[in-house]
C-alpha cells in the first residue's frame, strides 16, 4: 500500500516539476521573442534613417509618411485652416482640434491611418482637421493625441512617425 502512495507522490512531484519548468520556458521564450522584435525594431528605424540622409525625407517605419529631417524649411502640404475647435461640443473633439492648431506641422508630416487618403483624399493627418472629418473619427484624434504627448516630451518627428505606425499600421 505504501508502495503505492510513494508512487503517486512521486508522480504529483514529476508533473508539478514538469509544469513548471514548461512555464518557464514559455516565458523564457515570450522574453527572447520580445527582446529580438524591439531589437530589431531599433535597428530598422535606424537603417531607415540612415537611408533618409540622401533625399531628406523620413518616410517611417510604414514608408507612409513624409518627415522632412530639416524642419525649418519646412513647406505644408495641407494649405487649408484646421476648423475652430470651438465649433464643436464635446471635449474630446474640442482637444483634437485644439491639438491640430498647436502643432499643425507635426500632423501635416504624418499619415492618416483611417482611410481618409484614399476615400476623401486627405494630404495628410492635417487635413482631416480641416474639414468635421476627424470630429467623427477615433482614429484621427487618437493620432493627433499621440503626436502631441510625444511632441511635448520633446520626440524627434522620426519616433512621432514610428509610433504612429506601430499603433495604427
Amino acid at each position: 500500500m505504501q508502495s503505492k502512495k510513494r508512487n503517486k507522490d512521486s508522480k504529483q512531484k514529476t508533473s508539478k516539476k514538469s509544469n513548471y519548468l514548461i512555464w518557464i520556458a514559455v516565458i523564457g521564450s515570450a522574453a527572447l521573442i520580445f527582446g529580438g522584435w524591439n531589437t530589431y525594431n531599433n535597428y530598422k528605424q535606424k537603417t531607415l534613417l540612415a537611408e533618409s540622409q540622401d533625399s531628406g525625407i523620413y518616410r517611417g517605419t510604414s514608408d507612409m509618411h513624409l518627415v522632412q529631417l530639416d524642419q525649418s524649411s519646412y513647406e505644408f502640404r495641407e494649405k487649408k485652416p484646421v476648423v475652430n475647435p470651438m465649433n464643436y461640443r464635446q471635449p474630446r473633439q474640442i482637444k483634437a482640434y485644439t491639438i491640430a492648431r498647436r502643432i499643425p506641422q507635426i500632423l501635416d508630416q504624418l499619415f492618416c491611418y483611417c482611410g481618409c487618403a484614399m476615400s476623401i483624399r486627405h494630404k495628410s493627418l492635417l487635413s482631416c482637421f480641416t474639414d468635421n472629418h476627424a470630429a467623427n473619427c477615433g482614429i484621427c484624434m487618437d493620432e493627433a493625441e499621440l503626436a502631441s504627448k510625444m511632441e511635448e516630451k520633446g520626440e524627434p518627428m522620426t519616433n512621432i512617425a514610428d509610433a504612429i505606425d506601430h499603433r495604427f499600421n
